[in-house]
């Protein structure tokens, strides 16, 4: 899935919608939190008729990743990476147990990495 902020799909618009016309889903963020999707007619029609739950759930897992992320980097734990690379992937798959933050995990962790004499 194609990922663009409000200003890259203003200034790009035609080049997003061949991108959806070859059948790409494009990912619109709004300050780095997902908003909306553009996605071709036929897919969207399929979403609604055809489409398994696992494809549905990667898509949305996929939603609820960024914005995992636009979170975290709002509250100061993440930041965006200056140079490619998908930030996502740290925190894909993450599911705390209920009373457990991502913050105190890694207090947690350089707490135990000073213990043992790591930076």
């Amino acid at each position: 899935m194609i990922r663009a902020n409000i200003s890259e799909l203003r200034n790009g618009l035609s080049a997003y919608l061949r991108s959806v016309r070859r059948g790409e889903s494009v990912l619109i963020l709004d300050r780095d939190v997902p908003i909306a999707r553009l996605t071709p007619v036929e897919e969207a029609v399929d979403l609604r008729e055809e489409r398994t739950d696992y494809v549905l759930e990667e898509e949305s897992r996929e939603v609820q990743d960024e914005a995992r992320v636009a979170r975290l980097v709002a509250a100061g734990v993440l930041s965006r990476p200056r140079r490619g690379g998908d930030i996502r992937a740290i925190v894909r798959g993450w599911d705390p147990l209920p009373g457990a933050g991502l913050v105190e995990a890694l207090l947690e962790m350089r707490r135990e990495d000073r213990e043992k004499g790591y930076r």
